[in-house]
Formats: C-alpha cells, structure tokens, sequence
C-alpha cells in the first residue's frame, strides 16, 4: 500500500504533502529533521491520509494536490474529519 499524506506544522503555519510506503517512519524523518524541505517545522501532524494500491496511484493524487492551495488543503482535511 501507499499512502498519499498531508502534514501540518503548528510552530510554522505550513503544509507538506507527500507519499510513501511507510507513514510512520516519513513522519518520524521529517520530525527528526532529516528532510531539509520540512526541517524546520517540527513538530509535525498528519492532517490528511489516502492509500492506495500503486505507488502510480499515489503519486497521481500527490501532483494534483500539490497543484491545489491551502483553503483546497484545508477544506480536504475538514471534510475527511467529519466523516471519520
């Protein structure tokens, strides 16, 4: 499976968003700072996840979001927090 992620950080008011294989251990490099494109916003929080069977799939969403802007972003996160 892979996941399709949006993370947030508090102590800089920005989204990243991302796929990989493995949720836990991309958060877990990005709150360890080992991502210089998110170094500087640890702590980070999951907002947003979708998985997928293909690493093709994946990656389609991830483009298109990373094409949208933050109230898009933001709405996405809202949405999916009222039906869980």
């Amino acid at each position: 499976m892979h996941t399709v992620y949006i993370i947030y950080s508090p102590s800089t008011d920005q989204y990243h968003i991302g796929q990989t294989k493995d949720l836990k251990i991309s958060l877990w490099q990005h709150n360890a700072k080992t991502n210089p494109a998110t170094a500087a916003g640890k702590p980070w929080e999951v907002k947003f996840t979708q998985q997928f069977a293909t690493r093709n799939e994946a990656l389609s969403l991830e483009m298109k979001l990373k094409k949208k802007d933050r109230v898009f972003w933001e709405e996405l996160i809202n949405k999916t927090q009222l039906t869980a």
